[in-house]
C-alpha cells in the first residue's frame, strides 16, 4: 500500500475553484476522462450531495493486460459534497474497475485559505493498493507516478476551465457593450431627428 498526499493553493476565491472543479471535465488538459453520469443529487441541509460515475481509459502495454486483465478502461465512484454556507467540497472516489488486484481510493478538499480571502487551499490523498503475487511495489509506484502526473493535469484542468469562465464573461460583457452603444446611438439619432 502507498499513499500520497499533496496540497495546492489556486490563486482564485473557493467559489470560483469549485464552480470550476465541478465542471473540469471534460477539458483539454486530461483527455482519459471519456465519459461521466449522475447517478443522483439532492440537497439536504443546505449541502449538495452528489455521486457520479467517471469513466476513463489508459492506455497501457500489452503485457500490462495479459498479466493483470486489466484493459485501460476504469470506472470510479465519486461522491461529492458541496456546503456553500461552510465553504467546503469534499469529493471522494474509489475504482471500481473489476480488477481484484487494484484498489485506489482518492479524497480531495477545497477550503478557503485561512488568511486570503482571493485563494483557495486543495488537499489531495490517495492511497493506492496492489495485490499481485509479483510485482506489487513496482505496480504500486508505478500507479502512483500516474496518479501524481493526473493530480497536475486535473489541477490545470481546473485553470483552463476557470479561463473559459474569463473568456464567457468577457465575451459577454463586450457584446452588451457593445448593444448598449448600439442603442445609444438609435437614441441620439432619433432626439436629433426631431
Amino acid at each position: 500500500m502507498r499513499i500520497w498526499t499533496s496540497e495546492h493553493v489556486f490563486e482564485h476565491p473557493w467559489d470560483t475553484v469549485v464552480n470550476a472543479a465541478w465542471r473540469k471535465y471534460p477539458n483539454p488538459m486530461n483527455g482519459a476522462v471519456t465519459n461521466m453520469d449522475v447517478l443522483s443529487q439532492r440537497i439536504d441541509e443546505g449541502v449538495l450531495k452528489s455521486e457520479r460515475i467517471i469513466q476513463s481509459h489508459f492506455s497501457i502495454p500489452s503485457w500490462a493486460t495479459k498479466l493483470t486483465g486489466f484493459s485501460g478502461t476504469q470506472y470510479s465512484h465519486e461522491y461529492t459534497e458541496i456546503d456553500p454556507n461552510n465553504q467546503s467540497m469534499s469529493l471522494m472516489t474509489r475504482n471500481m474497475n473489476g480488477c481484484s488486484f487494484l484498489r485506489c481510493d482518492e479524497k480531495l478538499t477545497y477550503t478557503p485559505h485561512p488568511t486570503e480571502s482571493d485563494k483557495t487551499i486543495l488537499k489531495q490523498e490517495a492511497i493506492i493498493s496492489v495485490k499481485l503475487p509479483a510485482f506489487a511495489d513496482y505496480c504500486e509506484k508505478t500507479f502512483l507516478n500516474v496518479y501524481s502526473s493526473n493530480a497536475n493535469k486535473g489541477r490545470s484542468g481546473i485553470e483552463w476551465v476557470i479561463g473559459q469562465f474569463r473568456k464567457e464573461y468577457d465575451d459577454l460583457a463586450s457584446k452588451v457593450t457593445s448593444e448598449m452603444h448600439g442603442m445609444g446611438e438609435k437614441v441620439r439619432g432619433a432626439f436629433n431627428a426631431n
